[in-house]
């Protein structure tokens, strides 16, 4: 009877965690993190936003509703009357967890969390005759390993791309390259796709002859504890 009543406990301790929001961005786009704690009641005056990039150091970003302006990215953070987090150009290292608590003293029950993605493409010198792509997502933890399949590279009518020039992405790291061969036509489009759980979560594309023109597919997905 004793261990019915411990199991009764936790369930209901678990189903009552914070929601859980998962977003993808791309660099230089501005973001905004919703404030998505099950306890909506309380005053945004009472907010603490934190930021975690991984599980070793925990950083205050807002306190009592207030950007607290010691953060080194305070000129990009804002808070909104929904208490909603807005980051402006985001960078690879904005990538991280983020918990809006209601309070100092707040149950972890009261927690909302947002987890932000941020995909990156770079390239060797695109001024010789072969240069290569490459595409890596930053995620809670840094370059977490991902899957085999994680990434995907079209060309411009859509087909996929293999073969020795592409390297699928690491499972050490979160990132995928592509070998490119200059050629005549400038009109070349390369896209890399960030798959997960067979949907496209955020995608980078690439004109040759061109700066970057990178988009988003931009998913969230969220689930209870």
């Amino acid at each position: 009877m004793l261990v019915l009543v411990l199991v009764l406990v936790v369930l209901q301790f678990e189903g009552t965690r914070g929601e859980e929001l998962h977003l993808y961005h791309r660099e230089e786009e501005n973001v905004v993190l919703p404030c998505n704690s099950p306890s909506s009641s309380y005053p945004c005056s009472i907010i603490y936003w934190l930021y975690y990039r991984d599980t070793s150091k925990t950083h205050l970003e807002v306190k009592n509703g207030k950007v607290v302006q010691s953060s080194p990215r305070a000129s990009r953070l804002n808070m909104d009357s929904s208490c909603s987090l807005t980051i402006n150009n985001i960078t690879a290292d904005d990538a991280g967890l983020y918990i809006c608590r209601p309070g100092s003293e707040s149950h972890p029950s009261s927690d909302g969390f947002v987890y932000l993605s941020v995909l990156t493409i770079s390239d060797s010198d695109p001024t010789k005759e072969d240069f290569t792509l490459r595409c890596s997502l930053r995620k809670y933890g840094g370059l977490d390993s991902c899957s085999e399949k994680s990434f995907r590279w079209l060309d411009e009518t859509g087909t996929e791309l293999t073969g020795k020039n592409y390297d699928r992405s690491s499972r050490q790291r979160c990132y995928s390259s592509l070998t490119v061969k200059h050629q005549s036509d400038e009109n070349r489009r390369f896209t890399c796709q960030f798959v997960e759980g067979n949907k496209v979560k955020v995608e980078a594309q690439h004109i040759q002859g061109t700066k970057y023109f990178i988009y988003r597919i931009n998913e969230i997905n969220s689930r209870n504890y």
